[in-house]
């Protein structure tokens, strides 16, 4: 392999990181800062919580059970990530584990602005 056809390669996987990393930035902030979307509502009692984001949700996790893994799963989809959504409903019994190792891994997407 010439020098030359080397740096092709190298110019090509870097763009496609950069690719995947812009990606992973729109998903975490249409998670973490979801403008114009609705948020999820729990309801427990004659009380309601308005879950608005990512982070709320996985601050909130223990007062959701397995049966509502469901509707968490059309939420998060309507914020735009299927991937996410897709394993819920593969797994609802893991959903709270599902969230939070999604939520650490987009935690380091979020632009700056978005963090505050």
């Amino acid at each position: 392999m010439t020098a030359k056809v080397k740096e092709q390669k190298k110019r090509r996987i870097a763009a496609e990181i950069n690719k995947k990393k812009e990606e992973l930035s729109r998903l975490a902030n249409s998670l973490f800062n979801p403008v114009g979307k609705n948020p999820y509502y729990l309801n427990r009692g004659s009380s309601s919580i308005a879950i608005k984001n990512m982070a709320e949700l996985r601050d909130n996790l223990e007062m959701f059970t397995k049966d509502e893994a469901l509707w968490l799963a059309s939420w998060i989809e309507y914020l735009g990530d299927e991937e996410t959504a897709a394993r819920i409903r593969e797994r609802p019994d893991e959903f709270a584990e599902i969230i939070t190792g999604r939520h650490e891994e987009l935690q380091e997407f979020l632009s700056v602005k978005a963090r505050k």
